[in-house]
């Protein structure tokens, strides 16, 4: 009878697990998807093609947990700092802002992350990428908005649909970053237009007589 301890077979599958991944993250970055054999894959993890096969189905099975492991990387190494760093008396919507600016920003500094979200639409085909973004980022949206409309900083509108919106909005932030020749300079054009869009969250709703509602928003000061 097992005593819930892993045994020394669980404990080498594991090491061996973790050196293909490390293996094909280096050769993903370093010369892309399409260029990436299971054969470089197994040599350089020091593993037979055999053990990669065991673990993974496919080099597409391979690359999708190498990026879905990065994106959650990211998110683990940003968010916690970014809310150290919150200023004193911040509202739950400037922590919000102030969390999404810092995982806008950390693409910046970290150029593998950019170069797997740059692979991972051909590697992986558009719905499948969606799958794996949408598995990291949809529930976090839905708790952040749940605590959002509970502080009465945004509108009290319908939770999931309102994330699947503004995961729609915010999975191109990423790809645009990664994309362009200055990631800094993206950040600087996008983060504006995204906040200015976000904040549309917090207007009122204006009933129109035979139309559906929509967000009142403020007149600009030099709107006439």
């Amino acid at each position: 009878m097992g005593n819930g301890k892993p045994t020394r077979r669980d404990m080498h599958a594991e090491l061996t697990r973790s050196a293909v991944l490390d293996a094909a993250r280096t050769l993903f970055v370093s010369q892309g998807f399409d260029a990436t054999s299971v054969d470089e894959v197994a040599q350089l993890s020091q593993s037979s093609k055999g053990a990669v096969y065991h673990h993974f189905r496919d080099k597409q099975a391979i690359f999708a947990e190498v990026f879905r492991a990065s994106q959650a990387d990211l998110m683990q190494a940003v968010l916690p700092g970014a809310l150290e760093a919150m200023p004193d008396g911040a509202s739950p919507w400037e922590q919000a802002l102030l969390a999404i600016s810092a995982v806008l920003r950390c693409y910046v500094d970290n150029h593998d992350a950019r170069v797997l979200l740059r692979e991972s639409a051909s590697a992986l085909g558009w719905d499948r990428k969606q799958a794996v973004d949408e598995e990291l980022a949809l529930p976090l949206l839905r708790g952040v908005l749940s605590e959002l409309i509970e502080a009465g900083e945004v509108l009290a509108l319908p939770v999931g649909v309102t994330a699947e919106l503004l995961y729609a909005l915010l999975s191109k932030t990423g790809p645009m970053i990664a994309a362009a020749a200055d990631p800094a300079q993206a950040v600087s054009e996008i983060e504006p237009v995204l906040f200015a869009l976000l904040n549309g969250l917090r207007g009122e709703p204006t009933p129109t007589a035979g139309r559906p509602q929509r967000l009142g928003f403020a007149r600009p000061h030099n709107a006439p």
